[in-house]
C-alpha cells in the first residue's frame, strides 16, 4: 500500500509540474546557419554569439578560428571593449542608491590639478559624454607611446596626462570620450577605497554569477582567451597580434581600464545585458536615468540615436523597436550588444579581430540574428510589453479633444491616429513631449493611436476611446 500511495504522489507531481519551455532545435540550427553565412560574408575571422530568448533559453554559437588549427569556443573570453562603459556606469549609479555620491556631485571632489579637465564638471556629464573632454585615444603621442611598449602597464592618471584642450562647454554638446570614462573609474577608486576591480567584481560580477568574466591585466582566468588578429598595428594588413615578438595584451588592457579592459564569453555578456535592463543590476529610478538619452544624430534604417548613461539607444533593424545597446572596441576585438525592447530578447556578437565595423556587426550580424527571431513564433516571448517612456492619453474615453503627454522623451514625435481597418485620419507633431488635437469631426467608436520618431519607430501604441 504504501508503494502504491507513493506511485500515485510520483505520478500527481509529474502531472502539474510546469515543462520547461525549450528553444526549438530547428530555430537554433537556422541561428547557427545564418551566423555562419553572414560571418563568412564579412571575412570575420572568429566569432562568439547567444542570443537570449526571455523565459526560454540561451543559444550559444560560435564560428572560425582563434588562431590556425584552434577553433573558437564558447568558453573563450574576449574584449569587450567600451562595453565595459556600461558597467562603470553600473557602479556608479549603484554608488548613488548607496548615498555615497550624486550624479549632480562635481568631479572636482576626486580629480585634481589636471590643467584640461574642468572640476566643475559633473559626474552625469562624464556618464553621458557631454562633459567636452578631450579623448586621451585621440592624442597622436599616446598611440605612440603604446605601440613603443606594449608591455608597459598604464596608470588611469597617466592616460589623463594625454588629454588635450576641452572641445566644448561641458553641457553645450556631445563627444564620445574614453578620458570620461577613465575618470569614472579613478573617481571610483576613491569613494570605495579599493581598487576599481574589486568594485566591479563585488557589486556586479560575482552577485550575477558572471562567472566567465575578468579585468584585465588585474585578473586571470583559467578559460582561453581568443587570440586578435588586428589591422591597428601596421594599419594596412590583418595580422595575428601573437605573431608580433613583442606583443603584450598588459599595455591595450591596463590604459582601457574602467572604459574598456573587461574579458568575458558571450554568454556572460547577454546574461548582463538581459539582467540590467530587466532591474537586476540597479534599480528601477538608476535604469530610468540610465536610459535618458541625449540626441547625437540619426543613422540609416535606425532614425534617432540617443546616448543615455553607458548606453546607446537606436530605433530599428527591420521591425522598428527601439533597441538599447553598446559595442565595444580594443585592439583585435570589436563586438556589438543589443536588446530589443518590446520582445526583450538579447543579442550578442564578439570578434577577435578589429577591420570589422561596429556598424556592420550590429546592422548585419545582430541584425540578422534578429531577423531570424522576427520570424520565429517563440513562445513566452511578450509582443505587448513596451520599454518606453509613460505615455498619457487623457481624456479617454473622450468627446471632442484628446490630450497627449510623453514623458522623459526629448525628441521629435507625432501622434497618428488610425480607426480599426487601419487608416489614417490625422497627425499631429508633439512638441516637448505634449500636443494636443481636436477629434470632435471623428464618430464615436473606438481608435488606435500610435507616437512615432521621424523614421517612424514605434514609441508607444494606445486604443482611444471617443463618446458622443
Amino acid at each position: 500500500m504504501k508503494n502504491l500511495l507513493l506511485s500515485i504522489l510520483c505520478l500527481a507531481l509529474l502531472q502539474i509540474s510546469p515543462v520547461k519551455a525549450q528553444l526549438n532545435p530547428n530555430f537554433t540550427s537556422r541561428l547557427q546557419v545564418v551566423f555562419d553565412s553572414v560571418c563568412n560574408a564579412y571575412n570575420i575571422k572568429g566569432a562568439s554569439a547567444a542570443v537570449l530568448v526571455p523565459n526560454i533559453g540561451t543559444w550559444k554559437g560560435v564560428h572560425g578560428i582563434s588562431e590556425p588549427g584552434k577553433p573558437i569556443t564558447s568558453d573563450m573570453l574576449f574584449g569587450i571593449g567600451s562595453n565595459t562603459k556600461t558597467y562603470t556606469s553600473c557602479i556608479m549609479l549603484k554608488l548613488q542608491e548607496m548615498g555615497k555620491l550624486s550624479l549632480t556631485d562635481t568631479i572636482g571632489k576626486w580629480i585634481h590639478n589636471q590643467p584640461n579637465i574642468s572640476g566643475k564638471i559633473t559626474i552625469k556629464q562624464i556618464l553621458n559624454h557631454t562633459s567636452g573632454i578631450y579623448s586621451f585615444t585621440d592624442n597622436p603621442n599616446f598611440n605612440d607611446s603604446l605601440k613603443a611598449n606594449f608591455s608597459r602597464i598604464w596608470t588611469p592618471e597617466e592616460s589623463l596626462g594625454f588629454v588635450l584642450a576641452p572641445l566644448f562647454k561641458p553641457g553645450s554638446g556631445w563627444s564620445y570620450s574614453n578620458t570620461n570614462y577613465i575618470i569614472a573609474g579613478i573617481i571610483i577608486k576613491q569613494v570605495m577605497g579599493q581598487p576599481y576591480e574589486v568594485t566591479l567584481r563585488n557589486f556586479i560580477l560575482n552577485p550575477q554569477g558572471f562567472n566567465n568574466s575578468i579585468f584585465f591585466p588585474e585578473e586571470t582566468s583559467k578559460s582561453p582567451i581568443a587570440s586578435q588578429w588586428s589591422m591597428g598595428v601596421n594599419q594596412q594588413n590583418l595580422q595575428p597580434l601573437f605573431s608580433i615578438p613583442d606583443y603584450d595584451n598588459n599595455g591595450i588592457f591596463s590604459f582601457a581600464y574602467s572604459a574598456g579592459a573587461i574579458l568575458q564569453t558571450a554568454e556572460d555578456n547577454v546574461n548582463f545585458w538581459h539582467n540590467l535592463l530587466t532591474g537586476q543590476i540597479i534599480n528601477a529610478s538608476s535604469l530610468a536615468q540610465m536610459k535618458k538619452v541625449v540626441i547625437i544624430g540619426t543613422g540609416p534604417n535606425c532614425g534617432s540615436i540617443g546616448y543615455g548613461l553607458g548606453i546607446f539607444r537606436y530605433f530599428n533593424f527591420f521591425n522598428g523597436h527601439p533597441i538599447y545597446e553598446h559595442g565595444g572596441t580594443n585592439l583585435g576585438y570589436i563586438n556589438e550588444n543589443a536588446e530589443d525592447t518590446i520582445t526583450h530578447i538579447c543579442f550578442t556578437v564578439l570578434t577577435n579581430q578589429d577591420s570589422v565595423s561596429n556598424d556592420i556587426l550590429l546592422g548585419n550580424v545582430i541584425g540578422a540574428l534578429q531577423k531570424v527571431t522576427i520570424h520565429e513564433k517563440l513562445a513566452g516571448v511578450d509582443l505587448t510589453s513596451y520599454e518606453a517612456p509613460e505615455v498619457k492619453l487623457y481624456p479617454n474615453p473622450t468627446t471632442d479633444r484628446l490630450n497627449i503627454k510623453v514623458d522623459a522623451f526629448h525628441e521629435p514625435l507625432t501622434f497618428r491616429l488610425y480607426d480599426i481597418s487601419g487608416r489614417e485620419l490625422m497627425s499631429q507633431s508633439i512638441s516637448d513631449g505634449q500636443a494636443s488635437v481636436s477629434i470632435e469631426s471623428l464618430a464615436a467608436g473606438m481608435y488606435i493611436s500610435r507616437i512615432t520618431v521621424p523614421s517612424g519607430g514605434i514609441v508607444a501604441v494606445e486604443k482611444v476611446q471617443i463618446i458622443r
